[in-house]
């Protein structure tokens, strides 16, 4: 009759359990009601992660749920998100630039990754102006590729653009150097003096005029915007030290570079040591030669003024990638979205809390000691990991049926025995905790078996009230314990309660003290450790 009645009585306090948690996780995670909120759209290249219900956060504070991802019909190769939203969320559509069709100033979602075990989420940002964007509308600005991957691909794009421009520079400053060692030596430069002195006055002028149009433009356009390129060198600068591995492939190529300008400074300087020397030292002809090749000279710098005023010209409209990065707010705007991006991902391991907790329960009944070290990780407010190491002195029971058959007519023809043997190993647990408000449900390995937790968070997290029920099989009911944890003290409590509630010839009590803190020197191991 025993046996019979283990396996549906277990049934049915599964059957129990699992109501509890669906009854529990309907009634604390309904959020708003369809009455309360408003649906938007985004569309997003990449929508890996972006599950129906994800969260939807505003200045880190939860606005909505995601709707059902789903093909962009006007555009198949995007995925239309819909976001909805509350209410008293308004977001606003920006000013439209025509030119370069965007959006400036206006509301932006961004995907992220939200926690260390690959659950994402989507931040919004309201924008600043422009009309309020009604049901039904679509966020204007998206941003689906984030992190370090991300910021890497643009500095090797860009890379592709500045290193052969650099390599160019380099090839014109020796090309400009030959050909004054060429033209220098002409025979017939005396003969010029006249008309190189009114060159060079006309060439003076020009430079100067040059000079007060460039210091117009850096008046009217560079200097306005100083504090916009102050804001990305200083978040360039926190970030300098992640992205020194992106630039390994560059620097190679960039140190080929000062070489070459090296060995032409050196050319340069032993040039400019002949040109000066006295009269009495100086080489025969080095004079005139010089002078006969400065009209020939000339060209070339009134050509490479010519080139300057085009590249100012350039920058003023905004044309190339410094010209962008001067007169682009959009541009601008994403990369200190893109810089936010890198510290969101780099603070992953800051914002991770690890709790360590040392517990030691005295069993009345038993008149023996139980240990526990407990290890719980905190990627967020309402969820963590526990794991715990327990000296139990109960130890792990096992049963076993052995089966004797015999001919001796003296004993019965087939003798059944139960044996039950208790080993004294250490038990571990490793479980998945939720909470929500005050309180936590937890489920997963308990005590080296299966088993399911509740935890009720009461004055500030000082007072806990823990339920576990775990080893179905062990007695003819589960084992359920009862207890109760008072933080009397800064890091210091007490605890007490009843172990083996159900099975009567089992039921212990127990009073214990412990120690529980927060680890910060653990947090240097994490990188190292697997994911969850």
């Amino acid at each position: 009759m025993l046996k019979a009645k283990t396996p549906l009585l277990v049934g049915l306090l599964v059957l129990v359990a699992a109501g509890a948690f669906i009854f529990t996780f309907g009634t604390l995670n309904k959020g708003m009601s369809e009455a309360d909120m408003y649906t938007v759209y985004a569309r997003f290249d990449d929508a890996s992660g972006l599950a129906p219900g994800t969260r939807i956060t505003l200045a880190g504070i939860e606005v909505g749920r995601l709707g059902t991802p789903e093909l962009d019909p006007n555009t198949p190769a995007m995925a239309r998100v819909p976001l909805n939203l509350a209410k008293t969320v308004v977001l606003r559509m920006g000013i439209l630039n025509p030119k370069k069709n965007t959006w400036t100033n206006g509301a932006a979602a961004l995907r992220r990754q939200s926690s260390l075990i690959g659950d994402y989420d989507v931040a919004l940002s309201p924008g600043l102006e422009g009309e309020i964007i009604p049901p039904g509308g679509t966020i204007p600005n998206v941003t689906g590729e984030t992190g370090l991957p991300a910021i890497i691909k643009t500095l090797e794009d860009s890379s592709k653009i500045v290193f052969p421009a650099l390599e160019k520079i380099t090839d014109d400053i020796e090309a400009i150097t030959g050909a004054l060692r060429k033209t220098i030596g002409d025979d017939e430069g005396a003969k010029t003096i006249e008309k190189i002195k009114s060159d060079v006055e006309k060439t003076t002028d020009n430079v100067q005029k040059l000079t007060a149009e460039m210091r117009e433009f850096l008046a009217g356009q560079i200097y306005p915007r100083g504090d916009n390129i102050n804001r990305i060198l200083i978040n360039l600068e926190k970030t300098s030290a992640q992205l020194a591995n992106a630039s390994t492939s560059g620097s190679e190529r960039v140190e080929r570079i000062l070489e070459r300008v090296e060995r032409i400074a050196n050319s340069v300087g032993r040039f400019v040591d002949d040109q000066t020397a006295s009269p009495e030292t100086a080489k025969d002809g080095t004079v005139s030669k010089t002078l006969a090749g400065l009209e020939k000279s000339m060209a070339l710098i009134e050509g490479s003024l010519e080139n300057i005023r085009s590249v100012t010209e350039n920058l003023e409209q905004g044309r190339g990638t410094i010209g962008r990065l001067l007169t682009d707010d959009k541009l601008i705007t994403d990369i200190e979205r893109v810089i936010g991006d890198i510290e969101d991902f780099t603070s992953t391991f800051s914002r991770t809390q690890i709790r360590v907790q040392f517990r030691t329960d005295y069993y009345v009944g038993r008149g023996a000691y139980k240990s526990t070290i407990d290890f719980a990780l905190e990627p967020g407010p309402d969820k963590h990991y526990l794991f715990q190491l327990i000296d139990d002195p109960i130890g792990r029971a096992t049963r076993k049926l052995r089966v004797t058959t015999s001919n001796d007519p003296r004993v019965p023809p087939i003798l059944v025995e139960e044996i039950s043997e208790t080993s004294g190993d250490f038990k571990f647990t490793a479980q998945f905790a939720k909470r929500f408000n005050f309180l936590t449900f937890r489920y997963g390995v308990m005590e080296s078996t299966g088993g399911l937790g509740i935890d009720a968070n009461l004055l500030e997290d000082a007072l806990d009230f823990k339920l576990d029920i775990f080893d179905f099989g062990r007695d003819e009911y589960p084992r359920l314990r009862v207890m109760a944890q008072w933080e009397f003290f800064s890091h210091f409590f007490l605890s007490a309660g009843i172990d083996d509630v159900l099975n009567g010839a089992a039921r212990d009590w127990f009073v214990g003290f412990g120690i529980r803190f927060v680890d910060e020197d653990l947090k240097g191991v994490l990188p190292l450790a697997p994911s969850f």
